[in-house]
């Protein structure tokens, strides 16, 4: 069963869905279980208590927590009273906080014990109420204290519709502070509808969560597809791969939504064979390109069904690859425009391209933000009046429709006037018997214009040189974009969806001792 298409407000998916599944287990967090009743009737006294501390129709309201029922009832209660979300990553620090708490004029936010480190001195001054989370501070209201209500919450005369805001989302920060989103209703809920469906889901399966759902991946794809079709979540706040393979285990977990980095981390867990991953069905990866290695060996190692979507904080759900498409268009592609969703190549002058050439993804559809929040020039730029949103990545679409990402176009190295895809040289890395994780950026070259970095992450107990990694890859790709310079590192930095911080990376190995 799923629930009615015309819904297509957050809090109207939940109402329903506590409707038809009162009994059936919506979120186990590791902490606790709560079925859609439960979850249904604690969002209810949420809303009333947010109201009776002055939040309503309007206001914007801080969430910066991990992946808890915590986090997920507020993501439902905000709305049911008119009033917009705002999460964003606990994991930031004074001065992003600050920007985003100062951009976004949030009237209220829920933290954790972990926002010490932000400094509470420092966010004081621009937020009327700091609420904790599963602790307790001298001063400040609780979570729990939110719960006492005993009235039914007053909802607003006019509920949130499909294209009104639902939330506001900054993106990472990879380049400069984080921007707004602004996402809607319908974006959300119909990116869960779309996803759920090409998975062909019930409520008989069971997502592990393990994207944050402070982020469009882990919100949409995840928690609302799940609700779509009454599955039960189970909740990770923090990823890691043993205990990832433990809980697929544990709740007989049947879909697994992962970025590659952590599929990587799981199949290459040392212990991965003793686990019983049986119970898995399939799953989506997406974020960040994702190697044929890897989704041949999710394929026959997890015995899952992997599929291959694109989207963004800006677009939500934009492609999947279909559950029956041959293995040759899920490990080429990234599938096909999704329904709602038209995607075209463009050049330079944003003319449309034949299939066969590469340029630049515009989308347009139901997931399309309505505008980066208080930022009109920048809306402007990637935004046009058609609805069409020039996402900066590359793409190459056949005559049948599949897309073939060729990686972001900030990062297109251009070598001596040769073009050279980042991407193509990381999928071929991922082969390496020795390289855990791998990216390519682009040096400053004085001859040539940019020289070629690999940055490799090596597999534990292994050693490379630098001579090791250019030989494996001669003969594979032409002379031309071999790399110049290969750099080890322990790790890579990541945004919280999983992708490779390039920006910093390449900072990182400019600003090293030694480097030319």
């Amino acid at each position: 069963m799923v629930l009615q298409d015309q819904l297509v407000s957050v809090p109207e998916l939940l109402e329903q869905a506590a409707l038809h599944w009162p009994k059936h287990e919506c979120i186990y967090d590791l902490t606790c279980r709560l079925s859609y009743g439960d979850m249904y009737e604690r969002v209810n006294r949420l809303a009333a208590g947010l109201q009776a501390i002055g939040i309503g129709a309007g206001d914007k309201v801080g969430v910066s927590l991990f992946n808890w029922h915590e986090t997920a009832e507020l993501f439902f209660a905000v709305p049911m009273i008119g009033a917009v979300l705002v999460p964003f990553n606990p994991k930031y620090r004074t001065y992003e906080v600050q920007h985003i708490l100062k951009n976004s004029g949030v009237k209220a936010v829920f933290v954790s014990e972990e926002f010490e480190q932000v400094g509470m001195d420092a966010v004081r001054p621009l937020v009327r109420d700091i609420i904790t989370v599963r602790c307790r501070k001298e001063g400040l209201r609780a979570y729990e204290d939110l719960l006492s209500a005993k009235e039914k919450p007053k909802l607003p005369p006019h509920p949130p519709e499909g294209d009104d805001i639902y939330c506001i989302l900054y993106t990472s920060g990879t380049t400069g502070l984080p921007k707004g989103v602004l996402i809607t209703h319908r974006a959300v809920v119909q990116s869960g509808r779309t996803i759920s469906g090409a998975l062909r889901c019930t409520a008989d399966d069971v997502y592990l969560v393990l994207a944050p759902i402070f982020h469009i991946f882990g919100m949409a794809v995840n928690m609302i597809a799940a609700m779509v079709r009454g599955s039960r979540m189970v909740f990770l706040d923090k990823f890691k791969a043993e205990k990832a393979l433990e809980l697929i285990q544990q709740e007989k977990v049947t879909i697994h939504h992962a970025v590659p980095s952590m599929l990587n981390l799981e199949l290459k867990s040392p212990n991965f064979d003793s686990y019983d991953v049986s119970s898995l069905r399939a799953g989506v990866t997406g974020a960040a390109p994702c190697p044929p290695e890897t989704i041949k060996a999710v394929r026959e190692k997890m015995g899952m069904n992997l599929c291959i979507s694109f989207g963004a904080t800006e677009t939500s759900t934009v492609t999947i690859t279909g559950y029956d498409d041959p293995l040759d268009k899920v490990c080429g592609t990234i599938g096909k425009a999704v329904e709602g969703v038209e995607v075209k190549i463009v050049g330079e002058d944003r003319r449309t391209l034949p299939p066969g050439e590469i340029g630049e993804m515009a989308v347009r559809g139901f997931g399309v933000m309505k505008g980066y929040y208080q930022m009109p020039e920048e809306t402007r730029k990637v935004l046009d009046e058609e609805g069409w949103f020039y996402t900066g990545d590359l793409g190459m679409m056949d005559e049948e429709g599949y897309i073939r990402y060729m990686g972001r176009k900030k990062e297109l190295i251009i070598r001596g006037g040769y073009n050279i895809y980042p991407q193509e040289l990381e999928a071929l890395l991922q082969h390496h018997p020795k390289v855990l994780e791998s990216a390519v950026v682009g040096l400053p070259d004085e001859t040539m214009g940019e020289t070629v970095c690999a940055v490799v992450r090596l597999k534990p107990g292994t050693s490379a040189q630098p001579e090791e990694i250019i030989d494996y890859l001669k003969g594979k790709i032409a002379n031309y974009k071999l790399p110049g310079k290969v750099v080890f590192l322990d790790w890579l930095p990541t945004t919280a969806s999983g992708k490779i911080q390039k920006n910093r990376l390449r900072e990182q190995i400019l600003q090293a001792p030694g480097s030319a």
